[in-house]
């Protein structure tokens, strides 16, 4: 795949994720009137009522009410998330790994990560470690290869020997595009 097709692969893909998550929250607002008009129904008559029996700008004032919690908690995340990739990792509960850190498995991960970055042409991203997960994990994130990060879990340092550990690492590197 080409730098236009992978371009308008995620082009692609940005739009479908915005169209579920427009979708979703027409699906929140939609639960959220029915279960406040069976509430209301239920604790002032003890029944179902007609449409014409709710107060007056009721629909829509749980409507407003709905879409601006929903437009705040998505301000708020976007605001988090403005570090790229290195909000993403902490929020994971990554930790750096220093380059002049003395743990041998650090040491070797970091170097991996060099190797990878070289063969691959791009600058070498900062290296993040889930120091809790004992699973054999990694990912990266950042919006562009300037500021991305590389986190690996624990147990990806600790189960996997170098070769193992350059396939974990590679595979960071490969666009998600590449795999269609």
């Amino acid at each position: 795949m080409n730098f236009f097709q992978q371009q308008e692969y995620a082009r692609r893909q940005s739009r479908l994720l915005v169209f579920l998550f427009l979708l979703a929250v027409v699906a929140i607002v939609a639960a959220v009137n029915v279960t406040a008009a069976l509430t209301w129904s239920w604790t002032t008559t003890g029944q179902v009522l007609g449409m014409r029996d709710y107060p007056r700008g009721f629909f829509v004032t749980n409507t407003l009410i709905t879409l601006a919690l929903i437009a705040g908690g998505t301000l708020i995340e976007m605001f988090n998330l403005r570090e790229g990739g290195e909000a993403v990792a902490r929020m994971a509960g990554g930790r750096p790994v220093s380059p002049a850190t003395t743990d041998l498995q650090e040491r070797r991960l970091l170097n991996v990560v060099e190797e990878m970055a070289i063969a691959s042409g791009i600058a070498c991203p900062r290296v993040y470690l889930l120091d809790k997960e004992a699973s054999i994990n990694a990912f990266a994130a950042g919006y562009n290869p300037d500021e991305a990060v590389v986190a690996v879990t624990r147990g990806t340092l600790t189960r996997l020997n170098r070769d193992e550990l350059q396939g974990v690492i590679a595979h960071e590197f490969i666009p998600a595009s590449n795999y269609s």
